[in-house]
């Protein structure tokens, strides 16, 4: 992977492709160049893919039919229809469409997995992928149908696509691809041999939302730290065990990232200085957040390494091995390891987000706090006591989404498709838990900016500070039962869009 000035231009090589670089690519404008080496992997693998076309030895999607039609032979002037077809027939996803951002991930992560050499895709598909890339041309793919071994039925639209037809998102709208092309003097692909079965065969929607996934929880993790910092300084909370962590927590360990970060959230807080505590020991849901949120980075950092691996490990099959210039049966396609680490990572924020509830029901316990009970400014008051419903109602949905959901599989095919690890289920209920948690913390955040306030509190940490600061830009102190829903909602929108504008200062998870 070489990268231009001002990392506007990419060189795509078919490895060393990162995380950051899909982000950058679909939400930026960079321009994608070829790598010359890659090219010539890409034009030798195309003529091995040719000569043992012609052959006599079968090889499956070549000159055989897919899946249990494997045993049908494909007879050289069929090849055009056939791969023709296996897109057609592919196009069975259904629901909405996936967003332009991910979309444009998609063509990105295709066209660095051609550049491997190990697909024996036409370089024609190579061309018009870069140019579809760097002029924002993206393809309108529907979004469910895959079980987790392959996204077939949703790269079929890709295939639709590049063969001139289907729908585009282009200059902000949805374009006929016909007319697009028109416009931009540019050919559709006339699919031969193998090239059906190399665009609809591979993982490239389930990676792109698996690299988003990652990037909406790093921030998560970020907001939680910096929320639960400023509850901490609302209840007086006993820092002792991130001062233990920050001291004796192997390096590079998710006990010292969490350390680290809530210590920088809270720097110049009143709790770093010696004063009176009412408290000896806080409840765990305060006491044991940094052994928990420890779990969360070290999962985070776990998903993360194997999805950047993946992404310089072919998926093809089958596999063009241009060594031994043969054409190999492959498991390549198989997520297993990204779905158990997505189930993790979801039971992990799972138990956050019960702890943050948990916490948010304390705010509200007068005999906890010694604060007015439900954080009620004044006796006519209600206060936060409703306000705690909604938070539990949003917990018990996010630990509903963590029943497991890879080993819930059918075979289908005649039984040759008899696994499956339904990573793009799994990966839907990510998103769920991500927007229900937003919401949990958003009222954990309104709760303790109130307690700061009746507690009159008066030296919060750098981090916490700004934190309280935007709240307020936000929401006012509240001397007054007024609309939660409404103020919960802004709070809400601002993480998930991430524009409080602190989380990259103060504590932004490094993983």
């Amino acid at each position: 992977m070489e990268r231009g000035e001002m990392q506007k231009e990419i060189t795509l090589t078919g490895f060393d492709l990162q995380i950051s670089d899909v982000l950058r690519l679909a939400r930026e404008e960079v321009v994608v160049n070829l790598d010359s080496h890659a090219l010539e992997k890409v034009k030798k693998a195309r003529q091995i893919v040719l000569q043992k076309a012609q052959g006599t030895e079968k090889i499956y999607g070549l000159n055989t039919g897919v899946g249990q039609n494997k045993d049908q032979r494909i007879a050289i002037d069929a090849f055009e229809e056939f791969n023709r077809n296996l897109i057609y027939s592919h196009l069975v996803a259904i629901g909405d469409a996936v967003p332009e951002v991910q979309a444009r991930a998609v063509l990105l992560i295709k066209l660095h997995s051609f550049l491997r050499g190990n697909s024996g895709v036409s370089e024609k598909i190579i061309f018009l992928l870069k140019e579809l890339i760097n002029r924002r041309i993206t393809p309108v793919m529907k979004a469910t149908s895959s079980i987790g071994e392959a996204d077939l039925g949703t790269l079929a639209f890709l295939g639709l696509v590049l063969m001139g037809e289907g729908e585009v998102y282009y200059h902000g709208k949805i374009c006929k691809t016909a007319q697009v092309f028109a416009k931009e003097n540019l050919k559709a692909v006339v699919l031969g041999v193998k090239d059906g079965l190399s665009i609809v065969s591979s993982n490239a929607y389930s990676q792109a939302l698996s690299i988003f996934a990652i990037d909406e929880m790093r921030c998560l993790l970020a907001n939680m730290e910096l929320i639960y910092s400023l509850t901490l300084e609302a209840v007086d909370g006993n820092i002792t065990p991130f001062l233990y962590f920050s001291k004796t927590a192997p390096s590079g360990s998710g006990y010292l990232l969490a350390a680290e970060k809530i210590l920088t959230n809270l720097s110049d807080s009143y709790l770093l200085k010696q004063h009176f505590r009412k408290s000896m020991q806080d409840p765990l849901s305060f006491r044991n957040f940094p052994n928990v949120v420890a779990s969360l980075y070290d999962a985070l950092a776990y998903l993360s390494k194997i999805v950047s691996t993946n992404l310089s490990v072919s998926d093809e099959n089958p596999y063009v091995d241009l060594e031994k210039e043969e054409i190999l049966s492959t498991s390549n396609y198989d997520t297993t390891s990204v779905a158990l680490a997505l189930e993790m990572v979801n039971t992990a924020l799972s138990q956050l987000a019960r702890m943050s509830v948990f916490r948010i029901i304390k705010l509200g316990d007068s005999s906890f706090t010694d604060l007015p009970r439900f954080l009620a400014a004044n006796e006519q008051m209600l206060g936060f006591q409703t306000l705690q419903k909604t938070a539990v109602r949003l917990e018990v949905q996010i630990n509903d989404l963590t029943n497991t959901t890879i080993n819930n599989f059918y075979p289908i095919s005649s039984g040759i498709e008899d696994y499956a690890t339904n990573l793009l289920l799994i990966l839907s209920k990510n998103t769920q838990i991500i927007s229900y948690f937003n919401y949990i913390l958003a009222i954990e955040g309104l709760s303790a900016a109130q307690a700061i306030d009746l507690g009159q509190v008066k030296q919060l940490g750098v981090g916490s500070q700004q934190l309280y600061s935007q709240f307020r830009t936000l929401v006012p102190f509240l001397e007054k039962d007024s609309n939660l829903s409404e103020l919960v909602e802004k709070i809400a929108s601002e993480l998930i869009a991430n524009t409080l504008g602190i989380a990259t200062s103060f504590g932004a998870a490094q993983l």
